[in-house]
């Protein structure tokens, strides 16, 4: 077994092209946002667009991310009705699972609040699993170590439908050294010690353009950052991940995915490589 991997896609120019792109790729999973991410306007998909995502990608594993402007630490009437509105439209494309950041907020404490109860009023009017994602930690950004992730989790009522999405970038510029011996280890056995051993759903697999600890979250190609080739080699072949999908975030979309497609599968162990689709 091993991980399986994909990319954050555009659906701009719609699901027969976007389909098309995923199996040009040879990817094995896939994470979209369901609307216009710098927008708060809802988005209406029609009954022959949902048939045909639904068609495409029935036997993929697929993730919606939470679009940008919701904060959940602010947890405003606005913020809340858009991850509910997201997380209803994942479902109508028939997406079970979203991935969230926790936001940000000047008190700390009260943000944390603010997130799990954000995370629980959804969770009990909506069947969809939400996984939240380590931030780089830049300004007043909740969720750059497990302590905050952790205090998150705990008030979280039903902690099975809630799972862990571990950025390596996100980790790498949170201070989380990564790249030297045993660091990562250390990380994983912390995580599932504290939150338990089946917490992680799902890797954000990103190398990074920013130094170890800088805070600011700039992801780069795979194998081309600061983080580079060894660190990400060693990430991608830890056996307690290889059930998930790693999906790249890496930038200028669609313009480098198969050369950072091939660069990942480069990393895979030999026992564990796969010939380029």
């Amino acid at each position: 077994m091993r991980v399986k991997l994909g990319f954050h896609m555009s659906i701009s120019s719609g699901f027969d092209k976007l389909y098309k792109e995923f199996i040009k790729l040879g990817c094995e999973c896939l994470q979209i946002f369901v609307k216009n991410p710098r927008s708060w306007r809802r988005k209406e998909w029609k009954d022959e667009e949902l048939e045909i995502f639904k068609k495409s990608f029935s036997s993929v594993p697929v993730f919606a991310h939470l679009s940008y402007l919701p904060n959940l630490a602010r947890a405003e009437k606005k913020d809340v009705e858009a991850f509910m509105d997201e997380a209803e439209t994942a479902l109508r494309l028939g997406i079970k699972f979203i991935v969230v950041h926790c936001g940000s907020l000047e008190d700390k404490a009260l943000g944390i609040r603010r997130v799990s109860e954000s995370v629980n009023t959804l969770l009990e009017q909506v069947p969809i699993q939400v996984l939240l994602e380590n931030s780089a930690g830049s300004g007043n950004s909740i969720g750059s170590n497990l302590e905050e992730i952790a205090k998150i989790y705990e008030k979280i009522k039903e902690k099975e439908r809630v799972k862990l999405c571990i950025d390596t970038a996100h980790l790498f510029q949170a201070g989380i050294n990564i790249k030297e011996e045993g660091v990562w280890e250390e990380f994983f056995e912390s995580v599932c010690r504290n939150l338990g051993p089946q917490i992680v759903g799902l890797l954000h697999f990103n190398d990074s353009r920013t130094e170890m600890g800088s805070r600011v979250d700039r992801h780069w190609h795979i194998g081309l950052g600061k983080l580079g080739r060894r660190a990400l080699t060693q990430v991608i072949n830890d056996p307690r991940v290889s059930n998930l999908c790693a999906i790249m975030e890496t930038p200028g979309m669609g313009m480098y995915d198969y050369e950072n497609m091939k660069r990942a599968k480069s990393l895979l162990l030999p026992l564990m490589s796969h010939p380029l689709s």
